[in-house]
């Protein structure tokens, strides 16, 4: 095994990160944390608003305001969950889903006016942020107008016009084998293109909705503006259409590990996903809650526990675009009911996360190695004489990123395999400096990490 002498840049290392036992205390600038654009579409990080919940407005005003921290932050990309009137008939709860449209043109009243969302966009543009609308195409409200209009832009099922799908009893199936349905809706979603400047559109239970149709959509709506197509679902085919989809197999796993907390396969299903890559070149979002997540199965903290922080390392390196969930980044630790006004707990604010997301959101704009899609970094995985470590890195050219992480509730000593020769490395959390040596016994605290960048 050669050796790797890392100069770090932090002798607070022994509290998150790895030490060797052999320490020689040197010095090296700090990296700044200074404001960073992104170096190319492939480095940007996503931010999930349901702006019911999001400000004391509970409306696009409000998020207007906090356009500054958000930038802050870190964030590229605003989706805004739908904007749209929800339906009153078989509604779900006081307030209803989001995702029970009643008219694609309209903006929910709750939020604010045209001019208002008009108002976002442009501010957000100005901050360099882009808006993504989460787009509905699969079901509309049972009183959606459509439903008594043009009833036939409706499926059926067992002699029932419209009905529900499975699980959704306050939506009603649309049926993509009209083509009428087809043209009413691109119409409508190229109006938010055309009207308002938005930059993407998150679509909806996309896979539930044929192919063909995003084909059609997209030859309409590209002429107006190149906007990003993310698609929530997992189907390779779907890649001929959308730029980013769901990587829902990556968070089964970390689901599974939550439950399990067994490392050992946790490192195999990461080593598995990068090795089994199907989208060369598309991208994958990935993320450790969302509003379907912290809906159904609680926070964060309830699902990982004190693996929150090492975990929010992992996603937010081992593989592709990163979401964060509106309330994420202040540590809330509360189930939001979709259906109803469950506002974010902005405080009391999880000081070590909100800094961790800060500077991982940095790293992910200024690190090659780090960006998605066809430029994505090769993962590595090291392996370790410990059993409850995770080593690996992202590396692209001549940058890389090496990761090391302890998914136990205990202080852990460790080495691991390597044949790079000799080399420096950044500790990127840190401040001051520490060299080390492969061949020393490394060591990481209960839960800790450490995140080291080249040269």
């Amino acid at each position: 095994m050669n050796t790797i002498k890392l100069l770090t840049l932090s002798l607070l290392l022994c509290s998150v990160g790895a030490c060797s036992k052999d320490d020689d205390t040197g010095s090296w600038p700090q990296i700044p944390n200074e404001e960073v654009s992104p170096i190319s579409p492939n480095n940007r990080v996503v931010y999930e608003v349901n702006l019911r919940n999001y400000s004391a407005e509970g409306n696009f005003k409000g998020l207007e305001q906090d356009l500054p921290r958000l930038r802050e932050l870190g964030i590229d990309i605003l989706w805004l969950m739908p904007v749209h009137p929800i339906g009153v008939k078989n509604r779900i709860g006081t307030k209803g889903s989001p995702y029970s449209v009643k008219d694609y043109k309209a903006i929910n009243p709750d939020y604010g006016t045209a001019d208002d969302f008009k108002s976002l966009v442009k501010a957000a543009h100005a901050s360099g942020m882009e808006i993504w609308m989460d787009w509905v195409a699969n079901h509309t409200a049972w009183d959606h107008p459509w439903a008594t209009s043009n009833l036939a832009y409706y499926a059926v099922k067992d002699g029932r016009r419209p009905y529900s799908p499975e699980g959704w009893a306050d939506v009603a199936q649309l049926d993509y084998k009209n083509k009428e349905l087809r043209a009413a809706m691109i119409d409508a979603m190229s109006y938010w293109v055309r009207e308002f400047d938005i930059d993407g559109y998150r679509c909806d239970a996309a896979t539930y909705v044929p192919l063909t149709f995003w084909k059609e959509a997209r030859a309409v709506i590209d002429p107006l503006k190149k906007i990003t197509w993310l698609c929530e679902g997992e189907n390779p085919a779907y890649m001929q259409v959308f730029d980013y989809d769901y990587a829902w197999d990556f968070n089964n796993r970390l689901n599974a590990f939550g439950e399990s907390n067994n490392v050992k396969q946790l490192v195999s299903d990461c080593n598995k996903l990068a090795s089994n890559n199907t989208y060369a070149d598309k991208g994958r979002m990935v993320y450790l809650t969302n509003h379907d997540l912290n809906n159904d199965t609680g926070s964060e903290q309830q699902r990982y526990g004190a693996n929150l922080l090492p975990l929010t390392v992992l996603y937010f390196t081992v593989y592709d675009m990163p979401l964060i969930y509106n309330g994420q980044e202040v540590g809330m630790n509360k189930r939001m009911n979709l259906f109803e006004v469950s506002p974010v707990e902005w405080k009391p604010v999880n000081e070590t996360l909100n800094t961790l997301l800060k500077r991982l959101t940095q790293l992910k704009r200024t690190q090659p190695a780090l960006e998605d899609g066809a430029n994505r970094g090769t993962l590595k995985v090291y392996p370790t004489n410990n059993d409850q470590v995770f080593v690996y890195s992202r590396k692209r050219g001549t940058n890389e990123v090496l990761i090391m992480l302890n998914l136990s509730p205990h202080p852990v000593s460790f080495s691991f395999s390597n044949t790079t020769p000799q080399y420096t490395m950044f500790d990127y959390l840190g401040q001051g400096s520490v060299s080390f040596s492969l061949q020393s016994e490394l060591s990481l605290p209960a839960n800790g990490y450490a995140v080291y960048v080249s040269k």
